[in-house]
């Protein structure tokens, strides 16, 4: 019984709890019922805002679409400008340094000169030294030792000249800075320019005279305006260097070989004209119309060429069918040496090198000039008075001029200095400047009996003048003519 009424109590109990459990139960339900209504009124109303939104969710990835291919777009842009950026910091660089070369060659040009040569010789070493010359000796002494002098100036070849030509060459110095000197070809004429040279310590500047020559820019160059440059040749280079310090007062020569090929008259016609002037100052060329800026220092008003007293010309001359007879104009103004073949040889002297002054050379000319000036005068008085000058006028229209008289007066007195007579230094003077072809020989107007009137006139003015020797070489010449005009060969 105590048992059953545990069972009944336990039951009791066990009831009342499910029941209290059913009841809460029964409240869960209705309370998730509600929730359930409540998530499904929520479900709707999100899938009415999701089917709301859906539209503008398409509408935004289309323009997050077509804002990707901008982006894309923006950074191939973006790419594009870097690149450009460095192809313009490139370019800059390269404009920077195009307009600082612009600016280099613009500096430049302004300070460039048009005479690259002769300017180089303003500032160069070899050109601005001076060196120590030697005194010219006595002119006799002088004309011994030259005549060694050039036998050895060639490092591999003997040149053997006769005393007679070496006096005649230095009284033809004193006499013209325009000097000819012909003959056959092989006689010596180039090496004998070449080779005093040499001996005298000055320099030779070789020119090859072209059968074209026309004017003088053939022989001294021409200005190219476009380029402001002028192109210097040769020549116009040694007239420039002879007047700088260090060959300044040396004795230099420029050689026109084969001076004939072409005209002197033409393309030497500047120089003719120059060399007649006396004051020596006063023998310029100009190179150009206007003054060309950055001249070289020793360019006369920046555009004019000197011709320099210590230069001397010397022109080679062969009488072919390849080459023109030189006129009166250039023959006049030269002294004319006629080099037959050198058969003399002589044992050589040994001498050491030496490097005459020109101020020297031209001091002894001076003092000849005045040791032997009366007499000269005489000579000349006595020519002038005698009937081989009126026959010369009578019959061949010549007579002595001015320039005859200075050139004698410049000559004669050297080649006595030197040891020569004075019959010797007259008749070397006669027969280059009247003896010769076209003077009183060589003309058709004139018979074989006035030359040989002519010629006996000229023995009995020797006699009278009582002058040592014959006139050797105007003898030859008048005879060689008598004999052409008496059909003998």
């Amino acid at each position: 019984s105590c048992s059953w009424c545990l069972r009944f109590g336990a039951t009791v109990s066990l009831m009342s709890r499910l029941h209290k459990n059913s009841y809460t139960l029964q409240s869960d339900t209705a309370q998730l019922q509600r929730d359930n209504d409540y998530l499904r009124d929520s479900k709707a109303d999100l899938e009415r805002e999701v089917a709301e939104l859906r539209p503008e969710r398409d509408e935004l990835r289309r323009e997050l679409s077509s804002k990707r291919v901008a982006s894309t777009e923006l950074e191939a842009v973006a790419r594009e400008k870097r690149v450009l950026e460095q192809h313009k910091n490139t370019l800059a660089v390269h404009i920077d340094d195009l307009e600082s070369r612009i600016e280099q060659l613009t500096s430049a040009q302004k300070t460039q000169t048009p005479f690259p040569a002769m300017s180089l010789m303003d500032s160069e070493r070899d050109y601005r030294a001076r060196m120590d010359l030697d005194e010219v000796p006595d002119l006799e002494t002088f004309a011994s030792q030259l005549q060694h002098r050039i036998a050895k100036a060639e490092k591999y070849v003997e040149l053997f000249y006769p005393i007679e030509d070496i006096r005649v060459l230095l009284g033809g110095l004193a006499m013209s800075q325009l000097h000819v000197f012909q003959g056959i070809s092989g006689t010596g004429k180039t090496s004998l320019a070449k080779a005093f040279a040499k001996a005298m310590g000055g320099f030779c500047t070789d020119i090859a005279v072209q059968a074209g020559w026309r004017d003088r820019d053939d022989l001294l160059g021409h200005y190219n305006a476009f380029e402001r440059r002028f192109y210097e040749k040769d020549c116009l280079q040694a007239l420039y260097k002879a007047q700088t310090p260090r060959w300044e007062d040396t004795c230099n020569i420029i050689l026109l070989d084969e001076m004939n090929l072409s005209r002197p008259e033409q393309y030497f016609a500047e120089f003719l004209s120059a060399l007649e002037k006396n004051n020596p100052d006063e023998r310029l060329i100009s190179l150009s119309e206007t003054l060309l800026s950055n001249a070289p220092a020793m360019l006369g008003e920046g555009r004019k060429i000197r011709v320099p007293a210590n230069v001397w010309f010397i022109g080679t001359a062969n009488h072919d069918e390849t080459t023109n007879e030189l006129a009166d104009k250039t023959y006049d103004r030269a002294h004319v040496m006629t080099l037959p073949k050198q058969d003399k040889r002589f044992t050589i002297k040994p001498f050491e090198p030496a490097n005459y002054s020109y101020r020297s050379l031209r001091k002894a000319f001076g003092k000849a000039r005045a040791e032997h000036k009366e007499e000269v005068i005489k000579l000349l008085k006595d020519l002038t008075g005698d009937a081989f000058t009126e026959q010369l006028g009578s019959q061949f229209e010549l007579g002595w001029g001015n320039r005859f008289e200075k050139q004698a007066l410049d000559f004669i007195p050297v080649m006595l200095a030197c040891g020569a007579s004075s019959g010797e230094a007259l008749d070397h003077l006669l027969a280059t400047r009247i003896m010769r072809p076209g003077k009183v020989t060589g003309r058709y107007n004139v018979s074989a009996e006035t030359l040989r009137n002519l010629k006996g006139a000229l023995e009995e003015f020797w006699i009278s003048a009582d002058l040592a020797g014959d006139p050797r070489k105007s003898m030859e010449l008048l005879e060689a003519d008598i004999r052409r005009l008496d059909g003998r060969s």
